[in-house]
């Protein structure tokens, strides 16, 4: 097992550090094997990959009416903590061998926290494409207030429009960049705890009613292009 301290330094506890080592050795894995592979307490074990997931460093798929687990890829260390760039640097290569050719695509995760929604918003980055927001509220601008401008810096470089369909008209004014957004207002009553967001070839669902948001992301083409359809229909009838 390679030696845990320089996760450690990045700001992972101990068993965490292990754990996503563990995920990265063995791929899409169950808790069960992660606990023989670890070698560390069954709740350990579900308590680091809780923190994972909240961290954006982990996510599960279901197989066959069993969760499967997953580290996210390495480079996301560098999302994670910035500031230690050069640290997280001097570990990848190590990192990546581990990784090795195990790897499984996820074509569902599911991620926790605030680092998740990060996690998500920066997939919108790298698909480079506009995006449709379904059951907006403008809670990421005071959820991400630190990680947004850079965020928004980012998406008028790529020329990426969000075209939104509010919850409620008051909703529109959390929105801090005007530029490249647009959007409607649903009727009233059509206003929910969750908000669906179509980007690419991906789709993410993030739900704001428990104590971390939630976020499900699916990475499929057909998927996304239906869900886009159904937005533009919303959208045109309105």
């Amino acid at each position: 097992m390679m030696d845990t301290k320089n996760l450690e330094k990045i700001g992972l506890t101990r068993n965490e550090s292990i754990i996503y080592i563990s995920l990265l050795r063995l791929g899409a894995t169950s808790a069960q094997n992660l606990v023989k592979e670890s070698e560390l307490h069954r709740s350990r074990v579900y308590d680091s990959l809780e923190s994972l997931q909240r961290k954006g460093l982990a996510g599960y798929v279901i197989k066959d009416y069993k969760k499967y687990f997953q580290a996210v890829k390495p480079d996301k260390l560098l999302e994670y903590l910035d500031e230690q760039r050069e640290a997280v640097q001097q570990i990848l290569p190590e990192l990546k061998k581990i990784e090795g050719m195990k790897r499984e695509e996820i074509s569902a995760s599911v991620y926790k926290g605030k680092e998740g929604l990060k996690t998500i918003h920066s997939e919108m980055l790298k698909e480079g494409k506009d995006v449709r927001v379904l059951g907006a509220k403008g809670l990421i601008y005071s959820e991400l207030q630190y990680y947004i401008p850079n965020f928004e810096r980012e998406k008028l470089k790529k020329g990426i429009n969000t075209i939104c369909l509010w919850d409620k008209e008051e909703y529109k004014k959390r929105a801090v960049n005007k530029k490249h957004l647009y959007g409607k207002v649903l009727p009233k009553g059509y206003d929910s705890n969750g908000v669906v967001n179509i980007f690419g070839n991906k789709v993410a669902i993030v739900l704001w009613k428990e104590k971390y948001p939630t976020g499900f992301m699916i990475d499929n083409k057909d998927i996304a292009d239906s869900f886009r359809k159904w937005f533009d229909l919303i959208y045109k009838k309105m």
